[in-house]
């Protein structure tokens, strides 16, 4: 993906993999356990770029992240 995506488009877990350098079955796991906001359409998973990055701010906030995403 070349362009970064809106903040309230949605996304496939696999395009959030790839934008924000985690991996799809990762994100699978946080939205089966409710923790990475996103909604299953159809067979396919699908979240927005916000929220993701409201997932990455609450790991910062328990002390479980990566320094190396912004």
């Amino acid at each position: 993906m070349s362009k970064k995506p809106k903040k309230d488009e949605l996304i496939s877990l696999s395009e959030a993999a790839e934008i924000y350098g985690f991996t799809a079955d990762y994100f699978q796991k946080l939205a089966k356990r409710e923790r990475l906001k996103a909604r299953k359409i159809g067979k396919q998973w699908v979240t927005t770029p916000a929220d993701v990055e409201a997932f990455i701010k609450s790991r910062v906030v328990r002390g479980v992240y990566r320094d190396d995403i912004n």
